[in-house]
């Protein structure tokens, strides 16, 4: 081995590798904060975990309800794991904190869905509201990486799942003050889709977009098509007149 080899190896192993990936804009306030969110997430991922067991319960049965706590825990769960990958990478470091049990309870004398799904609209805010925080951190800090990183992966589907709860929380509000059918019907509804709220692409600006654009394919070719139609007839009464 050559005494360069020896030189390299020697300063490799006397340094700290998480400093070389670590940027100056990845401060230990916002280090703290990415796993300040970790634990939001795993925070959010057992209340939604409570509330799919809750719905499961032969006393309630609302298993629609069931399938979106389940859907929610799971993208809270990915979320987690997706960041905790990511701090990691940035050459930050995983400390675990306690979670704390969530207190909700679903009622079910009488089965009543308005207090729970308040409760998740008020989980799914304060996401929301924490990453607004560390994506400001992260523009003070000039961590350009981190703010695309929280902006794309993270802010613009929380915004859609914030008006999608906050839509549930007000139909369940509405059928529940007159027990019964209604939210037989939402439950339903929620089966039906599979525990996807109906009414989510509604609450989606990419999804107007590309009925827009889907529409305007369709009038394309249709006046194509007219246009290939017209052509041809006149090209028929032309060959009728030779």
């Amino acid at each position: 081995m050559s005494e360069q080899a020896r030189a390299i190896i020697s300063e490799v192993s006397g340094h700290d590798l998480d400093q070389w990936l670590r940027p100056s804009t990845f401060t230990n306030e916002l280090e703290e904060s990415v796993r300040g969110h970790i634990h939001e997430e795993l925070t959010s991922w057992i209340f939604y975990r409570k509330l799919a067991a809750d719905c499961s319960r032969a006393n309630i049965a609302l298993h629609g309800f069931a399938m979106l706590w389940e859907s929610s825990a799971q993208e809270c769960l990915i979320d987690m794991l997706w960041l905790e990958k990511y701090l990691i990478s940035r050459g930050g470091r995983c400390k675990p904190t306690n979670i704390e049990a969530p207190k909700c309870e679903w009622p079910d004398s009488p089965v009543e869905p308005v207090g729970p799904c308040r409760e998740a609209f008020n989980v799914q805010r304060k996401l929301f509201v924490d990453l607004e925080k560390l994506c400001t951190l992260a523009g003070k800090c000039q961590d350009t990486a981190l703010l695309n990183a929280i902006e794309s992966r993270f802010l613009r589907k929380h915004a859609k799942h914030l008006k999608n709860m906050g839509d549930l929380l007000q139909q369940v509000t509405r059928v529940s003050k007159q027990p019964g059918l209604g939210l037989y019907l939402i439950d339903a509804e929620l089966r039906h889709h599979n525990g996807c709220i109906p009414w989510m692409l509604m609450n989606n600006p990419d999804s107007i977009e590309e009925r827009i654009r889907s529409v305007t394919k369709k009038m394309s070719g249709g006046l194509a098509l007219q246009s290939h139609h017209g052509g041809t007839k006149l090209a028929s009464k032309e060959a009728g007149h030779c």
